[in-house]
């Protein structure tokens, strides 16, 4: 294996997060032409395919890789805090988001990162609602599409979540309620022959599970259920938090050290 150049490393994790050249494009401000250069060029010196396709997915080495990379970052933002001074983060900080993405990702991400800020207490809300930072009920808030405006709330992209098809049979659909969800809209696309309606993503998959039918779900709860041939779709990750907040030191750690933890884990 050839030297790996950290630039092409870096674009790697832009595409990964991004989930496509087209995408990582924008973010980088490289023509895509450039973006898929750099990915051929780190994949001759490392001797393995990691990208599957323009707007594939990382493949098993690729995302070796990226759990390396991921590292080195970790590793550069904790040196760059020592040579400034700065002393280990600490904290209180509670993060919400939705019940499926709260224990598919963002607990297994703090389990995977909490050893290297122990000093950061995080509380973990699992709310279907919009829980208002500007009111104080959560310091960062996680959601899938672009929040709505709240005041003086910085958001950014995170990444896009990709879903896929999972289970056999007729749909398993969302109760009215939900019907503004886009896999609830997906789902009812022409004349879908429905096995039951519910109410979330949980209960979707627990039905898919049991095979009680098929239904759009996340890519990271799809691992161990058979995935159908429809083209795989997606939702935006946002991040929200209130400008008051984002320079406390614990704040930074979240963002910068554990919120990549769960973009890997809703990627894989």
């Amino acid at each position: 294996m050839q030297d790996l150049g950290w630039d092409d490393m870096r674009i790697l994790h832009a595409v990964a997060r991004a989930g496509s050249f087209a995408k990582a494009a924008e973010v980088t401000g490289q023509h895509e032409t450039t973006i898929a250069r750099r990915i051929r060029r780190l994949e001759r010196a490392s001797g393995h395919v990691l990208w599957r396709g323009p707007g594939g997915g990382l493949t098993e080495e690729g995302r070796a890789i990226l759990a390396h990379i991921e590292a080195m970052q970790a590793e550069a933002t904790s040196a760059s805090r020592v040579l400034s001074g700065e002393s280990a983060p600490a904290g209180a900080v509670r993060i919400t988001a939705v019940p499926w993405l709260v224990d598919a990702a963002l607990l297994p991400g703090v389990g995977s990162w909490r050893a290297s800020a122990p000093n950061v207490r995080i509380t973990v809300i699992a709310d279907q609602a919009n829980l208002s930072l500007r009111q104080g009920e959560a310091d960062i808030a996680l959601r899938l599409g672009r929040p709505e405006a709240e005041g003086e709330v910085i958001a950014r992209k995170l990444c896009d979540v990709p879903f896929v098809v999972a289970g056999q049979g007729d749909w398993v659909g969302y109760v009215p309620d939900m019907a503004h969800l886009p896999q609830a809209q997906w789902t009812e696309e022409g004349d879908a022959a429905l096995a039951l309606r519910v109410s979330d993503i949980n209960s979707a998959h627990t039905a898919v599970r049991l095979g009680l039918g098929r239904a759009w779900l996340p890519l990271c709860l799809a691992s161990d259920l058979p995935v159908g041939p429809d083209a795989p779709r997606s939702r935006p990750l946002w991040c929200a938090l209130h400008p008051r907040g984002r320079h406390a030191p614990a704040v930074r750690a979240v963002v910068d050290d554990l919120l990549p933890l769960v973009i890997r884990q809703l990627q894989d």
